[in-house]
């Protein structure tokens, strides 16, 4: 998913987790591609999305998550419009507990946290993402 590095080059006070980023604005003179009806793979554990203003969109999960494993999907704090979430989908072989995040205003965010068990107390559900925030 993510990976973190410390002391890089001698400093020890930054820290780099990577992160997908969608813009439907522009941004520095490029203007993005992200438009109602896209659906997007998560790369990595961290999404952050800029629309352009409302849109509907379709998430996928990241495929084959460590342990423990945290997934965000945020709409950034400046941004134009409310996202919708069509759909968040687990991968194959994984489940999914909680509802999808009818709308993400500017500023918030979904969470979902994995368990590559299940629930340990009866072994059901394997390979489960939960809602969280």
């Amino acid at each position: 998913m993510a990976s973190v590095q410390g002391n890089v080059y001698g400093h020890s006070d930054c820290w780099g987790i990577p992160f997908d980023f969608y813009s439907g604005i522009a941004v520095n003179g490029v203007t993005g591609k992200l438009v109602t009806g896209a659906t997007i793979n998560m790369q990595t554990g961290k999404l952050v999305l800029a629309p352009a203003g409302a849109i509907s969109i379709t998430v996928n999960l990241p495929l084959n998550p460590p342990d423990g494993a945290d997934a965000e999907i945020h709409n950034y704090v400046g941004s134009a419009g409310t996202v919708t979430l069509t759909a968040v989908n687990a991968n194959t072989g994984d489940v999914l507990l909680g509802t999808t995040a009818a709308s993400l205003t500017a500023g918030s965010t979904a969470r979902y946290k994995y368990s590559l068990n299940g629930d340990i107390t009866n072994g059901s559900g394997p390979r489960t993402w939960v809602r969280v925030l």
